[in-house]
């Protein structure tokens, strides 16, 4: 029996309050990498990337233009 069949028979006996001990312990040792929020950086950042400046932007005047346009005032 190799090594890792041992290790899961092992955990197959735990209990839940045993398994979460475990992953207290264990997590120190080795971090759990979340690869969804690494992903979602990534991809923030090339959108951020993307971004330009708009230097002739006169902001007040789009927020007032939008305001009429949604709410007629």
């Amino acid at each position: 029996m190799s090594t890792r069949e041992m290790a899961y028979n092992i955990f197959q006996q735990l209990t839940e309050d045993e398994l979460e001990g475990f992953v207290l312990i264990f997590s120190k040792l080795h971090p759990y990498k979340d690869d969804a929020a690494e992903r979602r950086k990534a991809a923030f950042d090339r959108i951020m990337k993307l971004r330009k400046p708009m230097p002739d932007l006169d902001y007040d005047k789009e927020l007032a233009e939008y305001r009429e346009e949604k709410y007629g005032r």
